[in-house]
């Protein structure tokens, strides 16, 4: 999706808001064909996000992350003790990597529906096996309000994200340390997350491969920064 290129005073705070929740939570359509061609959101979740999505009947695949531990509580007890609604699964061997993929999704619970606008469903996806001669296991979770949705569409969905997750959520995260900075007050996170956004866009346009290479270039260079952000 685009950026809106920013005025002169820093403006279009509220479109780039906009903006921003749309590519963060994964925004989908409607296909009246085969149902929503489902897109997994992978970053900070809140509930103006799902409520934005789900005011303009549109739905959400997103994943809940640590800072939503009551979400993410429920969650796990859904998956520890509920009957699956519908399970995938696949096997991978590939140059001395195992690994398997589980996904089963679960009723939401009636707290969480009340809490989260247009949610359905709850999704586990545990991946597990061997690399490099060591046994790992991962579970991630997500929430999603597509009705009609079935194992194997969410499968795919999040298999397709993890892309955008690689090119884009790892730079915010890794290189410009957003999981870790430790800010949380009021609108501060949105704020800085917004920000950052914007410094990634500015880095790409201006033929940065990575976010390192565009921090050199621009350190204490004030007045280039300041012009590449008005053209």
């Amino acid at each position: 999706m685009p950026a809106n290129r920013p005025d002169r005073r820093g403006g279009a705070i509220r479109e780039r808001q906009t903006e921003r929740d749309r590519e963060r939570a994964g925004l989908v359509k409607q296909d009246a064909a085969t149902g929503p061609a489902a897109d997994a959101g992978c970053t900070a979740l809140s509930k103006k996000t799902v409520a934005l999505i789900a005011s303009q009947r549109q739905h959400y695949l997103i994943k809940v992350k640590g800072n939503q531990r009551k979400l993410l509580t429920a969650m796990q007890q859904a998956a520890a003790e509920g009957a699956a609604a519908g399970h995938w699964q696949e096997s991978e061997h590939n140059r001395g990597r195992e690994v398997q993929r589980v996904l089963d999704f679960f009723p939401a619970s009636a707290q969480a529906r009340a809490e989260w606008p247009g949610l359905v469903w709850f999704v586990r996806l545990v991946r597990q096996g061997r690399r490099q001669g060591k046994a790992y296991e991962r579970s991630s979770y997500y929430i999603c309000s597509c009705e009609k949705a079935d194992a194997a569409m969410l499968a795919e969905a999040i298999r397709g994200h993890w892309g955008i997750e690689n090119r884009v959520h790892w730079e915010k995260d890794v290189t410009l340390k957003e999981d870790s900075n430790g800010i949380s007050k009021g609108q501060a996170p949105e704020n800085l997350s917004l920000l950052k956004s914007m410094a990634l866009n500015i880095a790409r346009r201006s033929g940065f491969l990575s976010m390192k290479d565009a921090t050199m270039a621009f350190a204490n260079k004030i007045t280039l920064m300041t012009k590449y952000i008005r053209t």
